[in-house]
């Protein structure tokens, strides 16, 4: 409902008003004023009558005070009509200063491998307050709070989003490898001062085959024997040292004996 403003008083007032519902009050104020005194000056001057002629200085008295009075009221009235309420004081806000744009959402990383299992850690950075993390594929890899672990075999989309900006890490799963039970061809062997060197082999226990994957050979004193990546133990010097074939999570011992 929309407002009306008196521009006597200066008031707002429902437009469902014809007029200033607080101009017509005052007027009608002003008015019973007027009435009673009207009606008072009548019972004075009756009874002034009736007293004789004699009373008559005494009448113009009381006539003039009431005169008077009446005078002051619709003066004071008047006055009250033609205020107009003070508006309230306008407060100024300083202007706030403008806020620096923030920096666009960014992953840690884009692309993540993991076998199934295995866990690892996206940062996100920029963008607005909050981070929403989300996987396309439950089933190959989950999200909470950045930390991403591989749950089997496949391909996820993991998706970081804040406000209206999202920013996205593809993950590749992998099962993990199962080693088949490992052992040495030699477990304890001496080595002479000129025999030839050794081939230390990897067997697959329970079979004649040799392991094709991926070995570290290591010696633990490179002064008594050394290795080759291929597994050859040459004699270096005197003594008793291991060498060591490591596979994956898997280590396999040989100890080598070089006589005085």
């Amino acid at each position: 409902m929309t407002n009306r403003q008196c521009p006597r008083c200066g008031r707002q007032y429902p437009a469902s008003y014809q007029r200033c519902p607080y101009c017509f009050r005052q007027r009608r104020k002003q008015r019973s004023a007027w009435a009673r005194c009207l009606r008072y000056l009548r019972r004075v001057v009756i009874r002034l009558r009736r007293q004789g002629p004699y009373y008559l200085p005494a009448a113009l008295g009381v006539l003039l005070a009431l005169l008077i009075l009446l005078c002051v009221l619709v003066s004071r009235c008047a006055f009250k009509g033609s205020e107009k309420p003070e508006e309230p004081p306008t407060v100024q806000t300083p202007d706030s200063e403008p806020q620096e744009p923030a920096e666009p959402l960014t992953l840690s990383q884009t692309a993540l491998s993991l076998t199934a299992g295995e866990s690892a850690l996206l940062t996100a950075s920029g963008g607005g307050e909050g981070v929403i993390w989300s996987s396309s594929n439950q089933d190959v890899a989950t999200v909470e709070s950045g930390t991403v672990t591989g749950k089997g075999a496949g391909s996820a989309v993991i998706t970081a989003a804040s406000g209206t900006e999202t920013v996205t890490c593809q993950v590749t799963v992998q099962e993990p490898v199962v080693l088949p039970e490992l052992a040495l061809n030699h477990r304890d062997f001496p080595l002479p001062f000129g025999d030839p060197p050794v081939q230390m082999k990897v067997k697959i226990k329970g079979t004649r085959d040799l392991y094709d994957g991926e070995v570290v050979w290591t010696s633990q004193d490179t002064n008594v024997v050394s290795v080759s990546q291929e597994g050859l133990v040459e004699r270096v010097g005197r003594g008793t040292t291991t060498v060591t074939a490591i596979i994956g999570d898997m280590t396999l011992e040989c100890i080598v004996r070089v006589p005085r």
